[in-house]
């Protein structure tokens, strides 16, 4: 499949090969997988995951291994005569008061003088018994836990506990209701068993459910402001092309509102999300493109107010359109609203270090923006004043990105000690913050004694946009250090081509500039 997505129905006739290629895989140490073992185990896990979430309710579905056939068993459980549906798990444990006191009168006699009756509770008493001894933990934990206060358990998990069952018999029951209307095609039944279940659990999780979270999540799901923003930026980005091939203030004036609008709707949406998950959206690979995006681009917004130019709202545009569909990409591979794993649940990590790194990254990526619109304008003979505005852009977003970047490797370093022991220990994507900053401080010193001017200035801010990208993603494809998050091949192949076309382009332009100037001399002597 070009998209790499298949369904259970089409990995179900593999299942037998995918488990047991992934029973092979995971007898490898961890470190030696390669990319098809852990593809397969991870492939493996979802399988597992899937089929456990569809089993969450089984206990109320019709089992042929629970069907009772004698009519004299059916009339002492109260099951309809006419024995034309199988009966469920749940139908059968609201009768384990008369089943407990069918055996307590089997016991009694031999086997011989059992009746049919007395047999079928027997049979039916075991295969309960299996069934609920065989219900796998699920996702699906909505049953709060009556005996850890945070703690939140699956309907198989409660019916395999009898203390637990007896104090949350009636939420059970209402999930089983619930999908017993399901199954009808009953919708005003299932709403009204939804709603039971609703004001049961919030009767007796009480101040464990985070009401207030859910209506903004599901907002924020319906209303993706990541994908308005985009799709603002990308009418910003067509109003600025149009504004300077006509010089109109008016495109000028229209392509501002809509930048603005769209970063308005962007930072809106990451505000949503440190609402929901009540921490700093910068924790995972996917979290920190839209979070770049949104400081660079307050960044260039900004610049732009100073300068009214277009140069520096064209490079808001650009990065809008460029970040966050890259983001996009990553929100299509699942849930970006996830738990986090324990090594980053620390409010100094999340405060601190990550945000400081990650602002390094975004005035780093601008001032590599900016870079190619000086020379791209160079290279079309812009007048020098224009070219001195945006020289000084390329120097400002340096010196914001050095400061930040070493801030955030300091704290970061701090942190290593008071989490692993140790301030630095040469991870990769310590390297890469360390080569961040190295590589700004060359180019600002190198600026500031005269060893490169403007031109080489904007070419080094380019370049430094390339160890930016090495340093944020580079480091992933590794598959080494603490801060490996995965990376796809498929990644390498999009981020070493982006590597190239940027070598290449820095050529295309020096050769242009370099023929111009050339040409230019020739013609004054």
């Amino acid at each position: 499949d070009k998209h790499r997505c298949y369904s259970y129905r089409k990995l179900e006739p593999a299942l037998h090969r995918l488990q047991s290629l992934a029973s092979r895989a995971d007898s490898v140490k961890a470190e030696k997988r390669n990319l098809v073992e852990k593809e397969l185990l991870r492939t493996f896990a979802n399988v597992v995951t899937y089929l456990n979430l569809t089993r969450t309710l089984q206990y109320a579905r019709p089992s042929a291994v629970l069907a009772v056939a004698v009519p004299e068993t059916r009339k002492i459980l109260g099951l309809p005569a006419d024995g034309k549906e199988p009966t469920t798990f749940w139908q059968l444990m609201e009768s384990a008061p008369v089943l407990a006191r069918v055996l307590e009168d089997v016991g009694k006699r031999s086997e011989a003088a059992r009746s049919a009756t007395e047999n079928e509770v027997i049979r039916l008493s075991r295969s309960m018994y299996l069934q609920s001894q065989m219900g796998q933990p699920s996702a699906f934990s909505v049953l709060p836990d009556p005996n850890k206060p945070d703690a939140w358990l699956s309907p198989s998990e409660v019916i395999a506990d009898p203390a637990r069952l007896q104090t949350l018999h009636g939420e059970v029951g209402f999930l089983a209701a619930l999908s017993d209307a399901y199954r009808r095609g009953d919708a005003a039944g299932f709403a009204r068993e939804a709603d039971y279940f609703r004001a049961a659990i919030e009767k007796r999780a009480g101040a464990r459910l985070e009401k207030t979270r859910f209506p903004l999540e599901i907002l924020y799901d319906r209303a993706d402001p990541l994908f308005l923003a985009v799709t603002a930026y990308w009418i910003a980005l067509f109003l600025c092309f149009t504004f300077f091939l006509t010089r109109r203030r008016g495109w000028y004036s229209i392509a501002g509102l809509f930048a603005l609008a769209a970063w308005i709707i962007h930072v809106g949406g990451i505000v949503a999300r440190i609402l929901i998950m009540r921490r700093p959206p910068v924790t995972s690979l996917y979290e920190t493109f839209p979070f770049v995006a949104a400081v660079s681009i307050a960044a260039a917004l900004f610049l732009e107010r100073r300068t009214r130019q277009g140069m520096a709202l064209l490079a808001a545009a650009l990065l809008g359109v460029i970040l966050l569909s890259i983001a996009g990409r990553y929100a299509a591979d699942g849930d970006t609203l996830q738990m986090l794993v324990a090594v980053l649940n620390s409010n100094f990590w999340l405060s601190t270090h990550v945000v400081c790194i990650t602002t390094g990254y975004a005035a780093c990526v601008l001032s590599g923006v900016i870079g190619h619109i000086y020379l791209v304008r160079a290279a079309f003979n812009a007048p020098s004043s224009a070219l001195k505005e945006i020289d000084r852009m390329v120097f400002g977003t340096l010196c914001f990105g050095l400061l930040f970047s070493f801030i955030g490797t300091v704290l970061g370093g701090i942190w290593a000690d008071q989490s692993w022991g140790r301030f630095w220990g040469w991870d990769p994507k310590e390297n890469g913050a360390l080569l961040i900053v190295l590589w700004c401080a060359i180019l600002l010193h190198a600026r500031m004694f005269g060893k490169i001017r403007d031109l080489g200035m904007a070419a080094g801010a380019v370049l430094g946009a390339v160890i930016v990208s090495l340093a944020w993603l580079g480091v992933n494809l590794l598959n080494v250090g603490l801060h490996s998050y995965g990376f796809t091949s498929g990644a390498a192949f999009k981020l070493f081509g982006y590597i190239g076309g940027e070598i290449l382009f820095l050529l295309i332009i020096g050769v242009t500039i370099a023929l111009r100037r050339r040409k230019f001399t020739t013609a004054t002597t």
